[in-house]
């Protein structure tokens, strides 16, 4: 494969900035490339709101339907601050919800991060943002708390994903509730934990150059699978295992590292602080 090595490299410094970020060692790295730009970690569990998702929602002991819905609002808004001060939704109110969106917003207050954006087409038209989230979240509830939208032990990530799917929640943040719903119950132990992933832009053009292809290049989701699982046991080689959502996490980043390195591109969002003793 075309860039392997890059892979790999990508995955060791990525994780080395992530040990000595942690013991407070400046600089994270001697690479410009990787100590300058913002990076997702190898591990999509030790990113830092999945960490504050995980410790404070997904440990909760409650049932599967109500935690399902937990974490798409988690990944709807996908900030700490804004969940905290929602807290977690065991009664769920649409009004209640815009209302505190809109309260952090009239504070000047971070309300949510873009990392997991809705699919468009939503708005009833003049609509703030957060009464658009607010219906498409009601429009999920609906749907995941009904006998045949429930997520149950016999799912798949698989089939988890396809019913998480609904008018607002598409495939790709579908998919992202789905890695945290992995990590609890009716989920922990469903058939293809290791192994399935869903098809997403970014991973799609990592793929591409490890396969040497056109970044346009498309790929249908079992070739996407395959391939994903296939670079998964090339790592497993190099001592990394990673379940096949985190490989796709990393296809993603390298895809940047790799246009930054040789194609003259530039990281979208920079980092600083793992520089600042340079």
């Amino acid at each position: 494969m075309k860039y392997l090595d890059d892979l790999l490299y990508w995955i060791n410094e990525r994780d080395r900035m992530r040990i000595r970020k942690n013991e407070g060692a400046l600089p994270y790295s001697q690479d410009p490339i990787m100590a300058g730009t913002r990076w997702c970690n190898v591990r999509r569990e030790d990113d830092r709101v999945t960490r504050w998702i995980h410790d404070n929602w997904l440990s909760r002991n409650t049932q599967p339907d109500v935690m399902t819905f937990a974490m798409t609002v988690a990944r709807m808004v996908n900030w700490p601050d804004t969940l905290e001060e929602l807290g977690f939704p065991y009664d769920w109110s649409p009004d209640q919800f815009a209302a505190v969106l809109k309260g952090r917003k009239g504070r000047g207050d971070k309300v949510w991060t873009s990392a997991y954006m809705i699919t468009g087409g939503y708005s009833a038209g003049g609509e703030s943002k957060e009464v658009i989230i607010a219906r498409v979240l009601d429009g999920a509830h609906k749907k995941l708390f009904d006998r045949k939208g429930r997520i149950t032990s016999d799912d798949t990530l698989e089939s988890a994903w396809y019913k998480l799917q609904s008018p607002g929640i598409g495939s790709f943040l579908a998919a992202q509730i789905v890695a945290d719903l992995k990590h609890a119950h009716p989920l922990r132990h469903a058939k293809d934990w290791n192994y399935w992933c869903a098809v997403g832009p970014g991973s799609t053009k990592g793929l591409n150059f490890l396969h040497d292809r056109p970044q346009e290049y498309s790929i249908n989701q079992k070739d996407f699978v395959n391939e994903v699982n296939e670079v998964r046991d090339l790592l497993r080689h190099s001592a990394w295992v990673l379940d096949a959502q985190n490989v796709q996490n990393c296809l993603c980043e390298f895809h940047k590292f790799i246009k930054i390195k040789y194609f003259g591109g530039r990281a979208k969002s920079r980092y600083t602080a793992a520089i600042r003793s340079y």
